[in-house]
């Protein structure tokens, strides 16, 4: 539980970056995820992000929850949040994730250059798949 907080976090903050719709593409990601300016704007929004979520009330979706199993819901403490659900470790996870930002957003842009590099053989290798599928396959089927 502990991982998937920041997972989803980072995946928020980094959803406005392009995505490698066509060749050239990575280049310019990669640019910017490595851009050091640019990581830091990122952890701060992610850290004030991620410590926003943790201060979320919890407290209507586990009535919720308890309405529906059947459960008293009185019993669900009224003042209780996303992160009193996630241990007292939670409170140091804003400031981790954005110290670890950085480094993980560098490692991305290497994945993207890569990931680039390989694309003509990963397009080669789909139209090989394509072309022994449709031999493999009966006509009319």
């Amino acid at each position: 539980m502990r991982i998937v907080l920041p997972l989803l976090a980072l995946a928020g903050a980094l959803s406005p970056l392009p995505a490698l719709a066509a060749e050239g593409d990575a280049a310019r990601m990669a640019e910017e995820l490595s851009d050091p300016a640019r990581q830091q704007q990122i952890a701060a929004a992610l850290e004030a992000m991620t410590a926003a979520m943790l201060e979320m009330p919890a407290a209507p979706l586990l009535r919720a929850a308890a309405t529906m199993a059947g459960k008293d819901v009185e019993e669900v403490e009224p003042d209780v949040s996303v992160g009193d659900l996630m241990g007292p470790e939670a409170a140091a996870a804003p400031r981790e994730l954005a110290q670890r930002l950085p480094a993980m957003m560098s490692a991305m842009a290497i994945f993207a250059t890569s990931f680039e590099a390989m694309l003509p053989e990963l397009r080669a290798m789909g139209d090989r798949m394509a072309k022994d599928m449709a031999q493999e396959t009966p006509e009319g089927s």
